[in-house]
């Protein structure tokens, strides 16, 4: 199918050939794309349960969530609850928002200023990252100035966007890394037209990240 099966080939053969390539890598790439929708959401409820198993009866020393999409923060913020110990780092954030405003906007049930007061001391926002990567390296740097020996985090997002981001901090980490990454994600109904655009979106996502991975050095 990809080479010439002919030595003289003709202009008839050449254009089956390269019909044939092309009809083949293009039902590939579609066949590709659809098995990976259906993954997504299926890696994320995997991770998801291996997370809770490792932190069922111990607290991860920080959780980090790469917002972007609504429900990620509320999540966290009752994930935080859960584990009162931990350190919370929130990533992405938009330049205008403060925690005073991000608490509000999640409808805490005790005043925000008491909140701030007894909380804010295990929290730190982030607002310069712009995509997953950045997400990605701002956690790195965080993690870099704890000082936490081993430490154990927990990354919250959507489910559509956990397949990416365990791929990418795969790539962030160094081979002398001791940090542990559990993912903990927040499901959607995919019986919406607007949540399988995300999904299907997020899978253009993956490709377009990977390939940039590729050629991406560390240092």
């Amino acid at each position: 199918m990809f080479t010439k099966k002919y030595i003289f080939e003709t202009r008839t053969t050449r254009s089956k050939r390269i019909f044939q390539t092309a009809a083949f890598l293009c039902l590939t790439g579609i066949v590709s794309f659809v098995l990976l929708c259906i993954y997504l959401p299926i890696y994320a409820e995997e991770q998801s349960e291996l997370a809770r198993k490792v932190f069922y009866q111990r607290s991860p020393d920080v959780i980090a969530v790469f917002t972007g999409d609504t429900g990620r923060l509320d999540y966290t913020f009752k994930k935080a609850e859960a584990h009162p110990s931990a350190n919370i780092f929130i990533t992405g954030v938009y330049a205008k928002n403060n925690l005073e405003i991000l608490l509000k906007k999640q409808g805490k049930n005790i005043s925000v200023e008491d909140y701030i007061e007894s909380e804010s001391h295990h929290i730190e926002i982030e607002y310069l990252a712009r995509n997953t990567i950045e997400n990605g390296l701002a956690t790195i740097n965080y993690l870099s100035k704890q000082n936490l020996l081993h430490p154990r985090v927990l990354i919250i997002s959507s489910d559509y966007h956990i397949f990416r981001i365990a791929r990418i901090m795969r790539a962030l980490q160094d081979d002398s890394s001791e940090i542990d990454f559990y993912f903990e994600s927040i499901p959607n109904d995919y019986n919406k037209i607007s949540n399988i655009q995300k999904l299907m979106k997020e899978v253009y996502k993956f490709f377009k990240t990977s390939t940039f991975l590729l050629f991406w050095e560390r240092d």
